[in-house]
């Protein structure tokens, strides 16, 4: 009797796996200059990160205070966004009702429409609520102007604002944005974060400032320290000419919001002497004060 050949099964063959490709930068991605912070460079490969909507929101912050109507060939300038991608948005954000256009300029300003974006969050912030009394109470007392502030990239932006009847110049209203190392208010603000989040702000600013910031950034530091030792700091002449002002960290009571109050105004108007002996000691019980109410 014959018998049966027993041959082991081949085994199947499996195809090979080929690597995985690196992740490659989207081809929508372009530069979001804002501030010195190019926002491409950490979301270039970033699925999740919606280029359409960001391209948009630069175009609307585009927009200053006073800075008055923009076209597109500005546009372009300030956002360094391809001209035609600009002319695609700001068609869309008028048709959306955020931009109003301009026909005899020919150009774009930001329309009503666009404070529906940011009124909840200055309805919902309850520190505003909080404070605004003791701002008051505290620039009718100084002459001076007092605001409060949240950072904005590497600039401050103010959320509130209260002045004396007797100051009449240098009334920068909610919405205004001023420098982040040039002022007592983000110097404050500076002084009121870790270190770690800190260094992360001193590298934008060392892009922003370039061959200046070695000097600026060692006026900086010598604000923080300047906060540490007493509470607050003292910076005139830096923002603007003849400007002075003291200002203070506004840290909540889990460290995880960070703000900054300042009191100030024009040199001819401020006394130097009443600012730090008088008003920045206000300012730190102020701040002191509203700190543990804020985010409740």
């Amino acid at each position: 009797m014959a018998t049966r050949d027993k041959r082991t099964p081949a085994e199947p063959v499996r195809p090979t796996r080929k690597p995985r490709p690196a992740a490659q930068a989207s081809r929508s991605a372009v530069p979001l200059v804002y501030d010195e912070d190019d926002l491409s460079l950490r979301h270039a490969s970033d699925r999740k990160f919606v280029w359409a909507l960001a391209r948009g929101l630069e175009i609307l912050r585009a927009f200053k205070p006073g800075q008055g109507a923009l076209g597109n060939n500005e546009l372009t300038a300030i956002t360094k966004l391809p001209k035609a991608t600009v002319t695609r948005l700001t068609y869309t954000l008028t048709e959306l009702g955020y931009l109003t256009f301009v026909k005899r300029l020919n150009k774009y300003e930001p329309a009503p429409t666009i404070l529906a974006l940011g009124y909840p969050v200055l309805a919902n912030l309850r520190v505003r609520q909080v404070a605004r009394d003791h701002m008051q109470q505290l620039a009718n007392h100084t002459g001076a102007s007092v605001a409060l502030a949240s950072p904005d990239r590497l600039s401050m932006i103010y959320v509130d604002t209260a002045s004396s009847s007797n100051l009449t110049t240098l009334l920068l209203d909610i919405g205004s944005r001023v420098d982040m190392a040039r002022t007592a208010l983000g110097r404050a603000y500076l002084a009121g974060i870790d270190d770690a989040a800190r260094e992360v702000v001193f590298a934008g600013l060392r892009k922003r400032h370039g061959a200046d910031w070695p000097d600026l950034q060692a006026r900086v530091e010598a604000s923080i320290a300047e906060v540490r030792d007493r509470g607050f700091c003292f910076v005139e002449n830096e923002w603007r000419r003849d400007v002075r002002a003291v200002a203070v960290p506004l840290v909540s009571a889990d460290g995880g919001t960070v703000m900054a109050m300042n009191c100030g105004g024009p040199a001819f108007a401020i006394d130097r002497d009443k600012l730090i002996q008088d008003a920045g000691p206000r300012l730190v019980h102020l701040c002191r004060t509203i700190a543990p109410m804020m985010g409740r």
